[in-house]
């Protein structure tokens, strides 16, 4: 059944995938504008707010024509962790679940590698997506979305080594059969998302069997849409994979090193500049989308020169992010002429919206959380909609 999404309380997901590669509440797609279109904000001085300027004067007036929004609402359902268990029914129809340990103590006899050493027996370990404990994500798309919930887990040996893997999960309201979505292990083959009708609203510990679908390291577990005709709807949380492995001991969860970065407007590569006015003499400075020649002598670079859509992505490349889950801030300035569906935010392919249509004026929103690593892109897209969107600054801060 689909249902309301609750605030994301700073959760974080990882990258989802698209066409096989990882992605995370995300829409994949490709970006034609970039070639040929995309100029960068210089950093210009700016005026600083005058003495009784106090409001935007010419991108006001303009009534809804900018305006976007964004829902800034992540789901957040608590999810506990503990025994894991598969999913079934019993004779009785009712939902069943198997419960299975999740701590070291198993061992079985030493093999040999292929060089001829003698192998340890294998035992029994658990590792951790680095959304671990943050509760549940929330999928609620429609029918056909390439929107997906990634989750990464880090620190499995080599697979040779891996004589028993199992995903575990918490979800909640998976009751779809055959029709609620796939799990991709690290970009592989579609494994169907086990659910029964009887879950409706309800949370279950669940499990898959995964051997051979891991590999040395980094590991990622992608939950798609499904084919049910009225959407996917469901929440997936404490994801990590329970693994009999033959090393001499359970690796230590890599510790994060991760830092706060923020970058500005004017670091930001925007396609379509032309559409984009850069106000850096109101208040410390901003851009927005716009459509009129009205916001013309607004622009501070002299580079506006409107075609009439309001359309053009604002990208900022963060690079070289130690591995970490990072809450992630988008701040702008609100009007309430910005689109009404709400600027949409696509954080290393996972697209939320964040409503900027009200009179809150300057404010930072917060996207939600999510496990990244590497360099990444933040995209505030106004491609979608004939509305305005504004942006100040971008930020990322490892929680």
């Amino acid at each position: 059944m689909r249902s309301l999404s609750a605030g994301l309380s700073r959760m974080s997901l990882l990258v989802g995938l698209c066409a096989g590669a990882g992605v995370s509440v995300s829409a994949c797609a490709e970006d034609p504008e970039r070639e040929g279109t995309a100029a960068t904000f210089q950093a210009s001085a700016s005026a600083g707010l005058a003495s009784g300027e106090g409001s935007e004067g010419s991108e006001e007036s303009e009534g809804s024509g900018d305006s976007e929004t964004s829902e800034g609402t992540s789901d957040s359902a608590t999810g506990t962790s503990g025994a894991s268990a598969s999913a079934g029914t019993s004779g009785s129809g009712e939902p069943t679940t198997t419960t299975e340990p999740t701590t070291a103590g198993g061992s079985s006899t030493g093999g040999s590698s292929g060089s001829g050493d003698v192998l340890p027996p294998a035992i029994a370990c658990s590792f951790q997506s680095l959304t671990y404990g943050s509760g549940l994500f929330e999928l609620d798309v429609d029918k056909g979305s390439k929107e997906t919930l990634s989750f990464l887990i880090p620190g499995l040996p080599a697979p040779e080594l891996v004589t028993e893997a199992t995903l575990h999960f918490r979800g909640y309201d998976i009751d779809h059969p055959g029709e609620e979505g796939d799990v991709h292990m690290n970009g592989g083959a579609a494994i169907p998302l086990p659910a029964n009708a009887g879950w409706d609203n309800q949370e279950h510990a669940l499990q898959l069997d995964i051997l051979g679908e891991t590999v040395a390291g980094d590991n990622s577990a992608v939950f798609t849409a499904g084919t049910f005709s009225g959407g996917t709807f469901y929440r997936i949380g404490d994801v990590r994979i329970e693994a009999m492995a033959q090393v001499e001991e359970c690796p230590e969860p890599p510790e994060s090193m991760g830092e706060e970065v923020i970058l500005d407007y004017h670091q930001a590569v925007f396609t379509k500049r032309h559409n984009w006015v850069d106000r850096c003499d109101f208040n410390g400075g901003y851009a927005y989308t716009a459509k009129s020649d009205e916001h013309i002598p607004a622009d501070c670079e002299g580079l506006y020169a409107p075609d009439g859509t309001r359309q053009g992505k604002a990208i900022f490349t963060f690079e070289d992010l130690a591995p970490a889950t990072y809450e992630i801030g988008v701040r702008s300035r609100h009007t309430e002429n910005r689109n009404p569906k709400g600027a949409l935010v696509i954080v290393d392919g996972e697209s939320k919206r964040i409503k900027q249509n009200d009179d809150k004026d300057f404010v930072e929103d917060i996207w939600g959380a999510k496990a990244l690593s590497g360099t990444i892109e933040v995209i505030i897209d106004s491609t979608q909609e004939d509305a305005s969107d504004s942006v100040i600054h971008v930020r990322v801060t490892p929680i």
